[in-house]
């Protein structure tokens, strides 16, 4: 994501990369690291049993704590599912740093447990291993037939074939699902989401689980280390100073244009200020060297917020639903997040003056993913550890603290924390799996987002056509909007949606309901043939879209211009542009159209060039220079030479508007996009450098450095011929990176702004092999400067990929967009990562520019 054009995933994001990545990156040349702590009595850090810890807590009146489970029943957790039976699945990390360098952080010592409370007191007391031997697995997701585990770089679909809970079969479903290398900077999650995919962090990839195998799609990159969604599907996530985000609007809407990428209602910042108010020194963190990480001691602001997670249960007051739990491991501490909507937008406050709600003493108490539980009660998977930071970022003040404190003893331990309220007793929970499609059904009306959510699973994962009725009967009759969302979004997974229901569901009182409607009326459409009864049905949506045009609602009307460019029935386009029209003050519904039209932008501006609507306002032009600019960043000879005829065909106001837009996009900051050839200069063209207008004028010569003919066109000598086996090279590296590198630095390699710069012509990807080989081995750390444009960004080592597949996706990248660049071979690979086998920090810029 970063930079290098590299690759993978890497991909992506910033979201914890900026400035500031390099800081923790260990010690930086330079920094003075005055030992602090030494000012302050710190006290022990032993490692306390599991009846000890609870006395070191201190929560917020009306709350108690207990012990769901712990060691020796479970090691190390990072992540965990419960399953239809109230059963924890738990990913445990047991080779994570087991030392102060890391050393044996490789071994397969990882696992997959299954932990039981056989006796129904509320605390785990069984132990099966359902899968062991892996290398720092990462997530893990309950799935048809099966479950689905990460382990870098694979995600293997395992099944228990004989009912002892226990792994019989293990199936490669996707390779390239995350990277082995810094855990907080690896993909995780695999939270299943309202609209039946999974979503995951620090990732730009959604997937779904069909007929035995993976589905993967590019959505934007988001997150850190876990996320989260509240009961309408919006997700939430957060990366280490950064303790929450939230995205309001889907964010698979914001990519499916290549040539139009935007962040437009994503990632909203719910916090105030950074502090936090933890319940003990906490000098032992990695940068407590720092002005202002440290209170008095204390960690005075956020430096590891992890795992999210947004109330939804029926345990705890109604008003705390729709709130988030955020904890900070560093800081022994979690947060409860208040949460307010105005105008669909979120904000969000510390629910306590200068506290928090949950607070320890023990400085091993290490909370890094929160759950809702079967029960409605909040689930803390606690890692209970001393050494939270990876090595790859461990500061000598760190270090000493670490070793002088003995803070690397006492590995292997492990928590799951249930926080209770006492306003009422914990439901049972329900035996889910031996229920009846009419049970599950009915758990959809459930106060109690976790039975919501696994009675969806479940009926989508058994798809019986008995239960399509019901279903449909509940999407638009039931007394509760969350039970007709639910519904919508199980019919939509068993396929069993039909047209009276969605049109029904569009006309709901509830604003959710009608944007769930809007959202299944695209996979629906979608899924019919051209057959005429399936173009009846398309027909029959019409009415209820038209009436939707009159929608009040914020958030609904800007579903309606993400959806209606989706929705495939006749008559929708006048719909979307006399939608767009009437609010096209609001910037979502402008990128809504825009990033919906992709592919077919020439020909709405066709359509809409000379209308006076479209001219005389404002926000309405910005859309005209923001579609020609996608046609021009197609670099399609024959569509641009349209859209050229349709410039000269406009009156001289409206020429400057998609000359300005080609323009706009043909030079962008710090680059200009590759020229496109002509035999001869169009004609038209040729007849607006013409003008009478010197506006006009002004903006075709500027064009003449994009669109080029004679001499200037005259083509390079081609590069050789790849051979049939560096074509086959390059066909693997092109999979490779549409799914893992493509979401960040685009399909047409020009980069995102702010996360991922160009790789196109960049001198880091088509100079020198081993530059390119190195930042996908090592990483590389900013500035960095491509184009004239300095970057400022950082990125980790690709880790987990064979030196085949790295060679690949750089022979890819540096022979696509017209790159002329040779081919990389396996072996070049191989002996890159000889040469340099000590190097354990990322290279500069003025590293990379000294390889020839």
């Amino acid at each position: 994501m970063k930079n290098r054009f590299l690759i993978i995933m890497m991909a992506a994001g910033l979201a914890g990369w900026s400035t500031s990545a390099w800081a923790q990156r260990g010690d930086k040349k330079g920094q003075q690291q005055p030992e602090v702590w030494k000012n302050f009595d710190v006290p022990a850090a032993p490692a306390l049993t599991p009846e000890q810890a609870l006395k070191s807590f201190k929560l917020q009146p009306g709350f108690r704590i207990e012990i769901a489970a712990a060691d020796p029943l479970v090691h190390d957790p990072v992540a965990m599912k419960f399953d239809e039976d109230g059963r924890m699945w738990v990913v445990e990390m047991r080779a994570y740093m087991p030392n102060v360098d890391g050393t044996g952080e490789d071994a397969k010592v990882g696992s997959v447990a299954v932990l039981e409370d056989t006796n129904g007191d509320g605390r785990m007391d069984k132990r099966t291993e359902f899968l062991s031997g892996l290398n720092t697995p990462r997530a893990v997701a309950l799935v048809e037939g099966g479950v689905l585990i990460s382990e870098p770089p694979i995600l293997w679909y395992c099944q228990d074939t004989d009912g002892d809970l226990k792994a019989d079969k293990k199936t490669e479903a996707f390779r390239g699902y995350a990277t082995q290398g810094p855990v907080e900077h690896t993909e995780n999650g695999l939270m299943p989401g309202l609209d039946n995919w999974l979503y995951n962090a620090k990732s730009s990839k959604r997937l779904k689980f069909v007929d035995g195998k993976v589905v993967v799609e590019n959505t934007v990159f988001r997150g850190q280390w876990g996320i989260a969604q509240d009961n309408y599907g919006r997700l939430y996530y957060n990366s280490n100073s950064a303790p929450l985000f939230c995205d309001t609007i889907p964010g698979v809407y914001t990519v499916r244009n290549p040539h139009h990428p935007t962040r437009n209602g994503l990632g909203y910042r719910l916090w105030g200020d950074n502090s936090v108010w933890t319940g003990r020194l906490n000098t032992g963190i990695n940068r407590g060297y720092q002005n202002g990480m440290l209170r008095e001691g204390r960690l005075a602001r956020w430096t590891g917020a992890s795992g999210p997670m947004i109330y939804r249960g029926d345990q705890y007051p109604a008003e705390l639903v729709g709130d988030a739990f955020i904890p900070e491991p560093c800081g022994n501490m979690i947060r409860l997040q208040k949460l307010t909507w105005k105008d669909g937008r979120p904000s969000g406050t510390n629910a306590y003056d200068k506290a928090e709600w949950l607070t320890s003493t023990d400085e091993r108490f290490r909370p890094v993913s929160l759950y809702n539980g079967p029960d409605g009660c909040v689930y803390i998977v606690d890692m209970y550890r001393g050494i939270l930071q990876h090595k790859h970022y461990v500061t000598t003040f760190l270090r000493k603290q670490i070793i002088e404190r003995k803070l690397d003893k006492h590995i292997g331990l492990g928590r799951i924390y249930r926080v209770v309220h006492s306003g009422q007793k914990p439901q049972a929970t329900p035996k889910m799996s031996g229920q009846d499609y009419e049970q599950l059904i009915g758990h959809l009306e459930s106060g109690n987002g976790w039975r919501r959510d696994t009675a969806q699973r479940l009926l989508v994962e058994r798809n019986e056509k008995g239960a399509l009725p019901i279903l449909r009967e509940t999407a638009t009759a039931s007394e509760h909007h969350l039970a007709r969302q639910h519904a919508l979004w199980a019919l939509e997974g068993m396929g069993g949606l039909d047209a009276s229901t969605i049109a029904r569901a569009l006309g709901d009182e509830h604003p959710r309901v009608r944007i769930a409607a809007l959202r299944v009326a695209e996979s629906f459409t979608a899924a019919l043939s051209s057959s005429e009864a399936d173009t009846e049905a398309r027909v029959a949506l019409l009415p209820a879209l038209t009436e939707v045009l009159q929608e009040k609602n914020a958030d609904v009307r800007q579903q309606v211009a993400l959806s209606l460019p989706a929705i495939k029935a006749p008559g929708v386009e006048p719909l979307l542009r006399t939608f767009v029209v009437k609010h096209a003050e609001n910037s979502v519904v402008r990128d809504g159209l825009i990033t919906g039209l992709a592919g077919r932008e020439l020909e709405f501006l066709q359509r809409v060039s000379a209308s006076e609507d479209w001219v005389s306002n404002g926000n309405l032009r910005s859309v005209i220079q923001a579609l020609a600019g996608c046609v021009a960043r197609q670099r399609n000879g024959a569509r641009l030479e349209q859209l050229l005829k349709l410039a000269q065909s406009l009156p001289t106001e409206g020429q400057i508007n998609l000359l300005d837009g080609i323009n706009k996009a043909a030079f962008p900051k710090g680059r200009a996009l590759k020229p496109v050839a002509f035999k001869a200069q169009p004609l038209s063209m040729a007849a607006m450098a013409e003008s009478n207008d010197q506006k006009v004028q002004e903006r075709v010569a500027r064009l003449s450095k994009f669109i080029v003919w004679g001499e200037a066109a005259k083509p390079p000598a081609p590069p050789r011929a790849l051979t049939s086996a560096e074509q086959k090279q390059f066909e693997l590296g092109k999979v490779l990176y549409t799914a893992t590198c493509g979401a960040c630095h685009q399909a047409n390699g020009l980069g995102e702004e702010g996360k991922a710069p160009p790789l196109l012509d960049s001198p880091f990807l088509v100079g020198p092999a081993d530059r390119a080989i190195g930042i996908v081995l090592h990483g590389v750390t900013g500035p960095i400067t491509v184009h004239g444009r300095q970057y400022n960004m950082s990125m980790p080592a690709l880790q987990g990929f064979q030196s085949e597949q790295i060679a690949a996706i750089l022979t890819y990248t540096r022979r696509e967009w017209d790159h002329r660049a040779d081919p990389i071979t396996p072996e070049q690979v191989d002996r890159l990562k000889v040469a340099e086998k000590n190097r354990e920090t990322p290279w500069t810029e003025a590293e990379l520019l000294k390889l020839k």
